[in-house]
This record gives structure tokens, sequence and C-alpha cells, in this order.
């Protein structure tokens, strides 16, 4: 499998996992120029739209999967669900920003809140 395979096959992993918990998958793969959200999903419980970053790993030698999320990942993230929030005019919405995290024997790990936002960060561009 090349490396779009690969990944397509992690994001229906953590798709399955979360329609498991009563999530409803809105959208996948969704591109904007900051870059691309895995998935977008809405959190009944919550109450709340949930951007999803899947991350995969074979060996630990570089980090656990959810470390490579770093400062800069997730402010790629937080721009493009800006978009997302724009595009679909949604607004007065909670957010979340979670972490799917897959290890090679394919045990998964949701991050809840993997990382936060404040208003600061949703300014004009």
């Amino acid at each position: 499998m090349n490396r779009k395979q690969i990944g397509n096959f992690y994001e229906d992993v953590a798709i399955d996992y979360l329609r498991r918990k009563k999530y409803k998958i809105l959208d996948r793969n969704y591109k904007t120029k900051f870059g691309e959200l895995d998935i977008i999903a809405y959190d009944k419980m919550e109450n709340c739209y949930v951007f999803v970053e899947v991350r995969y790993r074979t060996n630990l030698s570089y980090g656990t999967p959810q470390e490579t999320v770093n400062y800069y990942k997730q402010r790629r993230i937080i721009l493009a669900s800006m978009v997302y929030i724009k595009r679909n005019k949604l607004k007065n919405v909670n957010l979340r920003f979670d972490i799917i995290a897959i290890d090679s024997k394919n045990n998964v790990e949701h991050i809840i809140n993997a990382f936060q936002t404040d208003n600061r960060d949703y300014v004009y561009y």
C-alpha cells in the first residue's frame, strides 16, 4: 500500500471507532489552503463539533503518534477549522480538537480535547 492508502485505512479505523461512540461523521479529508482536516465529526453528547487528527505509527522511534501533532500542526488544524466554520456558516458552536492515535497493533487511543484554542486564534484571514 502507498502512503495515501495507508492513511485512508487508518482513517477508516478511526471513523469506525467514532461511530461506535455515537459520533456523527460530517466530513473527511476536508481540504483548505492551510491543510487537510482528517475527520470532522459531531459529538451529540457534548453538543460540539470535533476536528479529529488521525495519527498512526509502526514504531515509536520518533515518538508516539500523538506527540507528532506539534504546535505547528495544531495551528494548521485550527486555521483549517476556521475555514470549515466560515464556509459552513456556523455560529456560536462548541468546538473540540481530538487526536486518534493508532499503534502498530491497531490499538486506538482517543485523546479528547488534545489541544485547545481561544478566541485570539480566530482572527480573520
